[in-house]
């Protein structure tokens, strides 16, 4: 008898482990099971929240040629046009786009060029150019800072003044060249109405500048 209890005792011992392991395994894959189906929910919900607007009726499908009106032309997969619209989307976002840089000094809402307010013409910007006061500062703008180094200085512009001073290109959403051509701009006077930055040379006449909308005033002066 002891012999068969110590057999019986052995055999439930060496039984249990397997057991145990089952039910740890039957857990995990119930963890697993839930955190999969969270996890999908979650997924479902991003979707129908930031999915793409753009649904088009047309099947997936590789592009090929058709005829059309006897010529023939490509046909694109169903989601080309979903992904074209995605992109100009884009691309128009980050034209308009433009990012508020706070270690700059604010400026007067005045064009930066012709001094002349928003009223008749709209203004553009902020812009932001890195500038020395010690050769010049346009008190007209903001107050000179005490600092001796180069300061960045928030500009707004008239579309025309700045689209006609020379080597400054409008990138994207920005204005290249600006810190270079604003402080030689800043440093011409117009001959109309005596005051810095203009950035228009006037013909026949060296060193000789004009603000945009004085030359637009002056029937004699050719832009």
């Amino acid at each position: 008898m002891e012999i068969d209890d110590l057999e019986s005792t052995s055999n439930s011992v060496h039984k249990s482990p397997p057991k145990k392991r089952r039910r740890v395994k039957k857990k995990k894959r119930n963890e697993e099971d839930e955190e999969y189906e969270e996890n999908k929910n979650m997924a479902t919900q991003i979707n129908q929240k930031f999915g793409s607007k753009y649904k088009s009726n047309r099947k997936d499908e590789t592009p090929m040629f058709e005829v059309r009106n006897g010529k023939s032309v490509i046909k694109n997969s169903g989601n080309h046009e979903a992904t074209v619209n995605r992109t100009l989307d884009f691309h128009m976002t980050k034209l308009f786009q433009w990012e508020e840089q706070s270690d700059a000094i604010e400026s007067s809402y005045v064009c930066a060029l012709c001094h002349e307010n928003g009223e008749k013409r709209e203004l553009f910007g902020p812009y932001y150019a890195t500038h020395n006061p010690i050769k010049y500062w346009p008190s007209f703008l903001a107050k000179k800072p005490t600092a001796k180094k180069p300061t960045k200085i928030e500009l707004w512009f008239h579309g025309s003044c700045v689209l006609w001073a020379p080597n400054v290109h409008l990138h994207g959403n920005q204005l290249t060249n600006l810190d270079n051509q604003i402080d030689i701009f800043w440093s011409q006077t117009c001959i109309v109405c005596r005051k810095t930055g203009a950035a228009i040379s006037v013909q026949n006449k060296k060193n000789t500048f004009i603000h945009y909308p004085c030359a637009k005033n002056k029937v004699f002066y050719r832009l």
